[in-house]
C-alpha cells in the first residue's frame, strides 16, 4: 500500500499559471533502460488565449523548455506542430490557441536500475495573449518507472501521437521553385491549391501578411512579402499547409529574375490564343487561302508567313506602346479596353457579318479584302499576310487565353525593354502555328486537293462568322445600356461593399468580367452557374460581387491594377479568416467549391 502512495505522490498535477495550465506528459509510465520514449510539454488555454510557434510572428516569444534531469537522461528539441494564424491588426501573429503539445524524445540511461524511479524537472515559460500579454511560466515534473517492460500510457500517448502527425515533415516536391522580383518572392506549389496558407520558419524574414494564393494550369503560387526594411532570404524556409493533406517542411532556394518564365507564359497564351472563337474565324479564311495556294513558291510562301508574323507581333507591340504611354501619363490601360469602345465593337460586328458572306459566296471582296484572294499579286499578298496578323490580334483581344492575364499583368508592372519583350512573344505566339504551316509548302500538300467539297465546307464555316458578329451585336447593346444587368445571387461590386461583408465575417467572391470576354462568359456558363456552385454563392455566409468591367470604370481599373492585372477575368475569394485566393482564367465548379471550402460535385471537373 505505501508503495502505492509514494507513486502517487510522486504524479504531478497541472500547474496552473494565469490563464495557460502546464503540464509534461509521456507516452509511458514505465521505460526500459538505453530506451528513448515520446514525452512533450502540453498546454492547455483558456477560450480567447494563446501563445506562440516558433515563429511568433510580428511579435511574441516562443515557449521555452529547461531541462533539470537526473545524471545520464538526455532530453530532446521540442517538436512544433503547425500552427495558426493569430490576427491582431496591425500585427499578424503565428501560434496556438485551444490546447497544443509540443513533442519531444526522452532518453533512459543505459545504466539505470530496474525497479528505481526518476524524477525529471524542467521549467516552461511562455507568453499568453489575447487582448494584452502576460509572461508566464511554471516548474513540471513528469515521474517515470524504471522497468525491463515499458508500460505505455494510453491517453497522453494519443496526445503525443496525434501532435506528432501535425508537425510538418520534410517534402521536397510539395514546392517546385521560389524566384524573387522586387520586394517580393514567388513560391510555386505543385498541383492546385487554393486555400494553401504558408508560415516561414524565420522572424521577419517576411512580412506577416497572407500571402495572397493564386492557381492557374501550371499550379499554385504564393507571393510573399518581405518584411519593412529587410531583406529577401536566400532560401524560402517554413511550413505549408494544403488542406487535405498532411504539413510540409518547405526549403527551397530563392532564385533572381524570373522574366524567362514569363515570357514562355506569353508565348503559351499567344498558342492558345488560336484556339479562341475570336481569331478561329480570321484563322478559317487564312488555312482556306493555303488550300488554293498549294503550288505557292517556298521562297514567296515564307515570305507571306513573315508578313503574317509582322502584322501579329507588331499589333503587340503597338498595344505595348500605348500600354507605357498611357503608364508614363499616369493613366492606365488595359488588355481588351478597346471593346469597351462601341464604334470599334460595332465596326467589327461589320467586319465579322461581311466575312460570313464572303464564306457563304454572296460577298467576294471581303475575303479579298484579308488577304487569302488567289487572285491577289505578289505585293498584295505580302500586305494581305500582314494585315490579316493586325485583324487577327484585333479581334482576339477579348479571349484572354489561358497564362496571358498573369503573364501581361506582370509585363505592365516592369522597365519598357520587359514589356515589350512579354508583348513580343505574346504576338510570336500567336503567329508560330499559321507562320509554321505556310512556310512549308510541303506541308500544304498533303491537304485535300481544291474541290466542291471547299464550297460546303465555307458554308459551314460562315457560321462561326455570324455567331461571332452576333456576339459582338449583343455586347454593343450592354455598351448602350445604362447600367449592366446584375445575374440571380450577384451583388454589384464597390470596394466599400467588399470591405463591410469581409467585417461581417463573411467569405466574399469577386467576379471582375466583361460582356466582350468571351472567356469570362464560358466561365459563367462552365462553373459559376452550375447548381452547385450557385448554392455555395448564396449560402449565409458567402457575399459575392460582380464587377462588370464592359464599360470604361476607373475604380475597377485600379482594382485589377492592385492584383497586378490589366485585363478580364479575375476571379478573387477572401476565405473567412483565410487567405486571399485568386482563382485560375479557366474556372471548375470543383475549383470554386475547393476555394470556398464547400465539397466539390463527383463526377465534374474539379473531382470530389
Amino acid at each position: 500500500m505505501l508503495k502505492f502512495l509514494c507513486l502517487f505522490l510522486l504524479v504531478p498535477a497541472p500547474a496552473r499559471a494565469g490563464h495557460v495550465d502546464a503540464s509534461l506528459v509521456s507516452a509511458e509510465a514505465a521505460a526500459a533502460p538505453g530506451e528513448s520514449f515520446g514525452a512533450g510539454l502540453r498546454l492547455k488555454l483558456r477560450d480567447g488565449w494563446h501563445v506562440y510557434w516558433k515563429n511568433p510572428g510580428d511579435a511574441g516569444t516562443a515557449p521555452s523548455l529547461a531541462w533539470r534531469l537526473p545524471a545520464g537522461w538526455s532530453a530532446g528539441e521540442p517538436a512544433w506542430p503547425a500552427p495558426k494564424r493569430i490576427e491582431f491588426p496591425p500585427l499578424t501573429n503565428f501560434g496556438y490557441d485551444g490546447e497544443v503539445v509540443l513533442p519531444l524524445t526522452l532518453t533512459v540511461p543505459a545504466g539505470a536500475k530496474p525497479g528505481s524511479r526518476a524524477l525529471l524537472r524542467a521549467r516552461a515559460e511562455w507568453l499568453e495573449c489575447r487582448e494584452k500579454c502576460e509572461p508566464a511560466g511554471a516548474d513540471l515534473a513528469l515521474p517515470v518507472t524504471i522497468s525491463r517492460n515499458s508500460a505505455p500510457k494510453a491517453g497522453e500517448a494519443a496526445l503525443i501521437s496525434a501532435a506528432l502527425a501535425l508537425v510538418p515533415s520534410p517534402d521536397p516536391s510539395a514546392a517546385a521553385s521560389a524566384s524573387a522580383d522586387g520586394g517580393k518572392v514567388t513560391l510555386r506549389l505543385k498541383g492546385r491549391h487554393p486555400l494553401a496558407e504558408f508560415f516561414p520558419s524565420e522572424q521577419y524574414a517576411f512580412d506577416g501578411a497572407r500571402p495572397a494564393v493564386s492557381v492557374s494550369p501550371l499550379g499554385t503560387e504564393l507571393t510573399l512579402r518581405s518584411a519593412p526594411g529587410s531583406e529577401l532570404p536566400a532560401r524560402v524556409e517554413g511550413v505549408l499547409l494544403r488542406p487535405g493533406l498532411p504539413p510540409a517542411e518547405v526549403s527551397v532556394p530563392v532564385k533572381t529574375g524570373g522574366i524567362s518564365r514569363f515570357l514562355l507564359l506569353a508565348f503559351a497564351g499567344g498558342l492558345l490564343l488560336n484556339l479562341m472563337p475570336c481569331v478561329l474565324p480570321v484563322l478559317t479564311f487564312k488555312a482556306l487561302g493555303l488550300l488554293n495556294r498549294r503550288d505557292l513558291k517556298p521562297r514567296q510562301a515564307r515570305l507571306e508567313a513573315l508578313a503574317y508574323t509582322a502584322g501579329v507581333t507588331l499589333s503587340c507591340l503597338a498595344l505595348a506602346g500605348l500600354l507605357l504611354a498611357a503608364r508614363r501619363g499616369g493613366a492606365a490601360l488595359g488588355w481588351g479596353t478597346q471593346f469597351q469602345s462601341p464604334w470599334l465593337v460595332g465596326g467589327l460586328a461589320l467586319l465579322f457579318i461581311l466575312a460570313g458572306l464572303s464564306l457563304f459566296g454572296l460577298f467576294e471582296p471581303g475575303a479579298r479584302w484579308i488577304g487569302v484572294g488567289s487572285s491577289l499579286s505578289s505585293r498584295q499578298g505580302l500586305a494581305g499576310s500582314f494585315f490579316s496578323g493586325v485583324f487577327a490580334m484585333a479581334a482576339g483581344a477579348p479571349c484572354t487565353a489561358p497564362f496571358m492575364g498573369a503573364a501581361l499583368g506582370w509585363a505592365v508592372t516592369r522597365p519598357a525593354p520587359e514589356v515589350l519583350a512579354a508583348f513580343g512573344a505574346l504576338g510570336l505566339g500567336a503567329a508560330a502555328p499559321y507562320a509554321l504551316l505556310s512556310s512549308w509548302p510541303a506541308l500544304i500538300r498533303l491537304m485535300p486537293k481544291p474541290g466542291q467539297w471547299m464550297v460546303t465546307l465555307k458554308k459551314l464555316l460562315s457560321l462561326p462568322m455570324f455567331a461571332t458578329a452576333g456576339w459582338l451585336i449583343w455586347v454593343l447593346f450592354q455598351l448602350s445600356a445604362a447600367a449592366p444587368a446584375q445575374a440571380p445571387l450577384w451583388r454589384a461590386w464597390s470596394p466599400e461593399a467588399v470591405a463591410q461583408a469581409r467585417a461581417e465575417g463573411k467569405t466574399v467572391v469577386v467576379d471582375f468580367t466583361a460582356a466582350w470576354c468571351l472567356t469570362c462568359q464560358v466561365n459563367e456558363r462552365a462553373a459559376l452557374a452550375s447548381p452547385e456552385v450557385r448554392a455555395a454563392l448564396a449560402a449565409p455566409g458567402v457575399a459575392a460581387f460582380r464587377a462588370d468591367w464592359t464599360g470604361r470604370d476607373g475604380a475597377i481599373q485600379a482594382e485589377l491594377s492592385k492584383y497586378g492585372r490589366n485585363g478580364v477575368p479575375l476571379y478573387v475569394v477572401h476565405p473567412a479568416g483565410g487567405a486571399e485566393v485568386l482563382l485560375p482564367e479557366l474556372l471548375t465548379p470543383g475549383l470554386v467549391l475547393q476555394a470556398l471550402g464547400a465539397p466539390a460535385p463527383c463526377g465534374r471537373a474539379g473531382g470530389c
